[in-house]
């Protein structure tokens, strides 16, 4: 809730919110009880994202390449990708999984990102967001996931550390090899996110998805123009699904060129 903007919560939300933290604590539960029982702690906003990138992840299955995800913060995308890979495709060792964030918080916010909607929110600010020692604890929360992965000694997840776009374009340089077959964007801003589109558009396929956080919001207008002033709006479908309203997605079919 700490990301959202809080006047699009009713009363009892915010109630519910308050008291979840303090019931999880206070269960007498373990750990490994809470965690199969997980739906008595977890919000259904947050359920409603495990879902929706449930599906975008099984359109991917039967399309060869690597998830590269921008913005990846306290791991929650990243995470997802990880452990669906795990369970659809327990010895696919060729998908890499590479999440890029600098762990700073926001870069430079430009004019474009800019709207009367946003103006007053109190996390579009540079350096908002900042995720302290946040690439050791994603990290390590990668090592363990490992250990109850098949071929986990094989490894899949790499954090990216570094300043996005330089840090996607240092990645790439490395890794010529590179075919996206999902991209998540989870920027939120203008300039990285266009700069990011069209230096994966080489690496792209007929078939990747990509995926976005903040399209068509008036509290995020940056991604929206970045994303049609790199593929143009006649190459531009999106998808979604009717529970989860912020994540939307396009698969790619043409403005390769």
């Amino acid at each position: 809730m700490n990301q959202s903007d809080k006047n699009n919560y009713v009363q009892s939300e915010h109630e519910y919110f308050a008291k979840i933290e303090e019931y999880f604590l206070q269960s007498s539960s373990t750990y490994n009880e809470k965690m199969y029982a997980f739906s008595r702690f977890v919000p259904r906003q947050a359920i409603s994202y495990f879902l929706a990138r449930n599906e975008i992840f099984k359109q991917i299955i039967p399309v060869h390449g690597s998830i590269l995800d921008f913005g990846i913060y306290r791991g929650a995308s990243l995470f997802t990708w990880h452990q669906l890979s795990a369970i659809y495709e327990p010895y696919n060792h060729l998908r890499k999984i590479i999440g890029f964030d600098s762990f700073a918080g926001f870069s430079d916010i430009n004019a474009q990102d800019m709207s009367m909607a946003g103006i007053s929110f109190p996390l579009k600010q540079k350096g908002a967001m900042e995720f302290s020692g946040g690439a050791e604890e994603l990290t390590r929360g990668v090592a363990l996931c490992d250990l109850n992965r098949p071929l986990g000694h094989v490894a899949k997840v790499h954090i990216e550390v570094g300043t996005l776009p330089g840090s996607v374009e240092k990645y790439l340089d490395e890794h010529p090899e590179t075919i996206i077959a999902l991209a998540n964007f989870g920027l939120g801003l203008y300039a990285p996110t266009k700069a990011i589109l069209e230096r994966i558009k080489p690496c792209l396929q007929r078939g990747s998805i990509l995926l976005f956080e903040e399209l068509n919001q008036a509290m995020w207008p940056g991604e929206t123009q970045a994303l049609f002033e790199v593929f143009g709006a006649g190459n531009v479908h999106l998808q979604r699904v009717p529970y989860c309203p912020h994540l939307s997605w396009m698969t790619v079919e043409g403005g390769l060129s």
